[in-house]
């Protein structure tokens, strides 16, 4: 390639990037999405919190989900791509900002009452 980089080492990188990423997902629901859904049985205020998470996440899952299959074929115009990967990095980024303010100190508060 004309940039010096061997195009199998990005599609190595991404594939990696995919599974810690799903890694990530799958442990976080897990440990801390089972909790609170736990919880949320009886109690109105989690519920709501984790039926908008449930949304967002089923969102990001799908961005996620496009960019990674987009990745790995070289059917798309290099802008596309760069325009995906953007799109797809600042749900991740704001999702992760959401759960840090809102998600983790419910998950900590509930933790503490057990």
């Amino acid at each position: 390639s004309s940039s010096g980089k061997d195009p199998s080492d990005s599609q190595q990188q991404l594939i990696i990037l995919h599974d810690i990423l799903i890694e990530h997902l799958d442990r976080e629901d897990h440990m801390v999405y089972s909790r609170l859904r736990e919880a949320a049985l009886g109690n109105e205020r989690v519920t709501t919190i984790l039926d908008r998470f449930d949304d967002d996440l089923l969102e990001l899952t799908i961005a996620a989900k496009e960019f990674f299959a987009v990745s790995s074929t070289d059917t798309k115009r290099r802008m596309d791509h760069i325009r995906d990967y953007g799109t797809f990095f600042i749900m991740l980024k704001e999702q992760l900002e959401r759960e840090e303010s809102i998600l983790f100190p419910e998950y900590e508060r509930l933790s503490n009452a057990s």
